[in-house]
């Protein structure tokens, strides 16, 4: 017997060994494919104020690059319109009047492709009701650009009062030519509190339209509502919110789906349609509960979904706005993030927002800020959807003081945070030459704490070898600095962070003022396992910033991502191009101009060079000494930034879209 089991373990030692040693590696350690969807960051810095006595609005960018935004004040159609991109707005200018003992709200607006520009609101009657004056939709058509506008049209009557009128319309024109308005309906429920979403058509330009509404969408004993088309494909999405969805406890975005070719022809989803589906992917993004989602669509195909929810107050009545992107299908909907600080505290509510995109991708987040608490006004922050972040080169000065031109992004501000849990404004950036990468961060902060044993704090999360693991591995680093002066380095070693023995040369300069802090650190390559500065490689980045208030901590992340998981963090690389200059293009020049896939130079003018980089600024194409015109090959569809070294020395650069 002893014989026996000396020989049984003789011939099993190297596969006891195998075990014991698979037993000792973390299991959960594993490679994943980075994550590469965009995430939006808002710039909460320049939250203003777009209109006053409203709620409801939305804004579009006409062709001629103006942007235009309508809501329902004071029972008028008001109108603002920006030639800046959102920098400055007109003064809200009252547009169309209602007749007498009626009102005007829940106003959208649509330009079709040969120009025409179409507002859409409701007209209800003012209280108290009679059985004469009724609900409806009305439009205004302009064909000069918005200098003048038709005559108040009403294209749909609902009901007679609040329990059977009609809302939130909108428009959407489908390749044919064919507009579609799609309107949230009570008038067909008399007996009860149910809604549906009505479809109206023009075949003339929204000039006339269809006297029957089609019902898209009805879930008996509920409430769809709040409808948003767009165009995928040749798909029709309309987002609606859905109060009837099982298991859940009140309104949930969901889409109704239908090809070009069916275009709702006899179509009616019903609760149980595969056509009627949840987006927001659970995985990744909290339950949150609320209504008024809005849809729309990035440059490059992504889409992005707002809506209102009580996810952070738990309550109800105070509302606040969330945004999500989805991918090219309007499906996957994660990375959730909020243009507008947490309100619970305030209990000022946050309700029927929008988004708008535009130039190469900003979204606007418009917030109907006072629905319930405070005074009545929308406001409006531009975010910035993003899948990589750059080190471009160059040697800052240590000194925890950011200048205006010392990084390539004016005042070090190509990441911008502070805009989730704790209202913090965050500006960070990149440098990088041979020796260090550095790292820059302001936190505008007026309770900075700095003592020993209450600290405000940033954490910069680095994958140096693209390791794209779960767990903190090899080529993963974590350094954590403190408002004290002091920080903390750790790398991933199998499966968890230990401490970095030598960081040999790493600076870190910090300054504390009553409303802010800097950090400014050097880290060299040789600390992050580099013998030199890592040229055409991908790695991944994150940042956390802590916040210390009287009572508890506060931490911020980029949206989803995770601090153990870096697959989960930014794309990040060192950018080696001479693409400087291009996050300042200036569209308005007149140097150069456009023409289907053509560059066309002015009549004498020579370009001694012209490079065209993505918007996240990768060079895609270069040529030199050219004349007249020339053909843009090679381009996939998609947004770009031109520059061009003109003959006379004149550096021009301007967006084009293929």
């Amino acid at each position: 017997m002893t014989l026996h089991m000396r020989l049984i373990t003789t011939s099993q030692k190297a596969l006891l060994l195998t075990l014991l040693l698979f037993l000792l590696i973390p299991a959960s350690a594993k490679r994943q494919q980075p994550y590469s969807s965009s995430r939006i960051f808002w710039d909460t810095a320049n939250r203003k104020t777009l209109f006053d006595n409203a709620l409801y609005a939305r804004m579009i960018e006409l062709q001629d690059g103006r942007l235009m935004a309508v809501t329902g004040a004071g029972g008028y159609i008001v109108m603002s319109i920006s030639t800046d991109k959102g920098v400055s707005w007109s003064a809200q200018e009252r547009k169309f009047s209602p007749p007498a003992n009626y009102h005007y709200y829940d106003a959208d607006l649509y330009q079709l492709k040969d120009g025409t520009i179409i507002v859409c609101y409701n007209i209800g009657p003012n209280e108290p009701y009679d059985n004469v004056r009724r609900y409806g939709v009305r439009i205004n058509r302009s064909t000069d650009n918005g200098k003048t506008w038709s005559a108040d049209t009403q294209i749909y009557t609902a009901g007679t009062d609040f329990h059977t009128g009609c809302w939130e319309p909108a428009i959407l024109e489908l390749p044919s030519g064919e507009l579609h308005l799609y309107v949230s309906d009570e008038s067909p429920f008399v007996d009860n509190y149910d809604q549906c979403i009505q479809l109206l058509r023009s075949y003339d330009k929204g000039k006339t339209w269809t006297k029957t509404p089609e019902t898209i969408s009805y879930r008996p004993g509920s409430r769809d509502g709040m409808p948003t088309p767009v165009l995928i494909g040749d798909t029709i999405i309309v987002t609606i919110e859905d109060n009837g969805w099982p298991g859940e406890t009140t309104f949930v975005p969901v889409t109704l789906r239908s090809s070009l070719s069916d275009n709702w022809k006899g179509i009616t989803i019903g609760p149980n349609s595969p056509y009627r589906t949840q987006v927001i992917d659970h995985n990744w993004c909290p339950k949150a509960y609320g209504g008024a989602p809005y849809m729309r669509i990035l440059p490059w195909g992504e889409t992005v979904l707002s809506r209102q929810a009580y996810h952070e107050s738990n309550d109800y009545d105070v509302m606040n706005m969330y945004v999500y992107v989805g991918d090219e299908n309007a499906r996957g909907f994660k990375a959730m993030s909020q243009p507008f600080n947490d309100n619970y505290d305030s209990r000022i509510s946050i309700e029927w927002n929008s988004i708008s995109v535009i130039d190469t991708g900003i979204v606007c987040a418009l917030g109907g800020v006072g629905a319930k608490g405070g005074t009545p006004h929308v406001e409006i922050v531009k975010g910035y959807p993003t899948r990589m972040f750059k080190a471009y080169r160059g040697t800052p000065t240590l000194d925890a003081t950011i200048g205006a031109t010392e990084y390539h992004f004016r005042n070090g501000s190509q990441i911008k945070m502070g805009n989730n849990s704790i209202g913090r404004l965050v500006y960070s950036d990149f440098c990088y030459d041979d020796d260090n990468l550095y790292f820059a961060i302001r936190v505008n902060d007026n309770t900075p704490y700095n003592t020993s044993s209450q600290l405000d704090a940033v954490r910069l999360l680095i994958d140096a070898d693209n390791a794209s693991d779960d767990t903190p591995v090899e080529g993963m680093y974590n350094i954590y600095f403190k408002t004290s002066g002091s920080y903390n380095f750790w790398k991933g070693e199998n499966g968890k962070w230990v401490a970095h023995t030598d960081t040999t040369g790493t600076r870190y300069r910090l300054k504390v003022k009553s409303s802010y802090y800097i950090i400014e650190a050097a880290i060299p390559w040789r600390v992050l396992g580099k013998e030199k500065a890592p040229l055409g490689q991908r790695m991944a980045m994150a940042i956390e910033v802590t916040d210390r208030s009287t009572s508890t901590y506060k931490t911020e992340t980029m949206p989803d991502a995770k601090k153990d998981q870096s697959w989960t963090w930014m794309e990040f690389r060192l950018d080696d191009n001479d693409a400087s200059g291009i996050a300042n293009y200036d569209n308005n020049n007149t140097d150069i101009s456009f023409v289907g896939n053509r560059i066309i130079l002015p009549d004498g003018l020579n370009a001694k060079s012209i490079k065209i980089y993505s918007v996240n600024g990768q060079l895609v194409y270069s040529l030199s000494d050219i004349a007249g015109q020339t053909g843009i090959i090679n381009l996939k569809h998609g947004l770009y930034i031109v520059k061009c070294i003109m003959s006379n020395g004149r550096i021009v650069s301007k967006k084009i879209s293929t």
